[in-house]
């Protein structure tokens, strides 16, 4: 176990998302990021306990067509760089399944509060 692992809480992985998200938002919509406050749409849901790793699974949409064949490789290069950045990330396209799987009640030891609010963002 690192000391990453040690330090691991639901504040300091929601930390670490929230910073990642800020990277990706940048990478994908420049400067209008921050000046406009264009960001990604993303469900973060966090998943894991005493006995599981914490870790994210996310339901994030790709907002360019541009980009489709792009983004898993952006994700996969740029979470791997923040701190809590796993070696397992692995990326496919969201369906009723996956989302069916990333609500699922096992794992979450507060499903109320499995969902991270604070780096959720959907369309308006």
């Amino acid at each position: 176990m690192s000391s990453a692992d040690e330090g691991l809480t639901p504040e300091s992985a929601s930390r670490n998302l929230r910073h990642w998200l800020n990277v990706m938002n940048k990478q994908v919509y420049g400067s209008a990021a921050q000046r406009h406050g264009k960001s990604l749409s993303v469900i973060p849901v966090l998943e894991g306990d005493r006995d599981k790793r914490l870790h994210y699974h996310l339901a994030i949409d790709c907002p360019r067509d541009d980009l489709i064949e792009a983004f898993p490789a952006m994700i996969v290069t740029s979470w791997r760089k923040t701190l809590w950045g796993y070696g397992q990330t692995d990326v496919k396209p969201c369906d009723r399944g996956w989302l069916t799987y990333i609500t699922k009640l096992r794992d979450k030891p507060d499903f109320g509060s499995s969902i991270d609010w604070l780096n959720c963002h959907t369309p308006h």
